[in-house]
């Protein structure tokens, strides 16, 4: 889902140094709303708890969960509908002891990435060609985590003032 790229700021404006020259990211997503790129409409779903979603749909729910161990590489395959310049890849996950009970904010989050995957040519439009979204992605997962926690990996384009949210949820065995 899109939404501003300067998360986990609340501002937009300037792209973080040295990106400087990176277009201006647009307001990122607010608490709760974070999953849907900060989007209110339809897609707001993204965003349900379970009990949300068991309400919506008038039936029992519970959102799968990805099975994995602490430090193990984690896989992503992504698929992209439209071409941007691409800055990076920036990835979060919840902290120990948040609650899947309520939906996710900044607060219950880690306060930082666990995770950075960036160009770092500057300025972005003298080597846009160089600077493509990739397909696959494998990361290290944190070694410390256990039981259930939600990643959130941003794809950060360079050329918009926006990014774009994927999340998981995860079981750590």
């Amino acid at each position: 889902m899109e939404g501003g790229k300067n998360f986990p700021s609340l501002t937009a404006g300037p792209f973080a140094a040295p990106y400087q020259t990176d277009s201006d990211s647009v307001t990122p997503p607010a608490d709760r709303y974070i999953l849907s790129g900060g989007k209110t409409d339809a897609r707001d779903c993204i965003n349900f708890t379970n009990k949300e979603m068991s309400v919506r749909l008038g039936r029992p729910f519970t959102w799968p969960l990805l099975n994995v161990d602490p430090g193990q590489t984690f896989k992503v395959t992504w698929e992209y509908t439209a071409p941007h310049v691409t800055r990076g890849y920036s990835w979060f996950i919840t902290k120990d002891g948040w609650s899947p009970e309520q939906r996710i904010g900044r607060a219950q989050l880690e306060p930082t990435s666990f995770f950075d995957d960036f160009y770092t040519q500057v300025p972005y439009y003298s080597h846009s060609a160089e600077m493509k979204a990739k397909i696959n992605h494998e990361v290290k997962l944190p070694g410390n985590k256990k039981g259930h926690h939600v990643i959130v990996l941003m794809w950060i384009v360079a050329n918009t003032g926006n990014a774009f949210y994927q999340a998981f949820d995860v079981d750590f065995k």
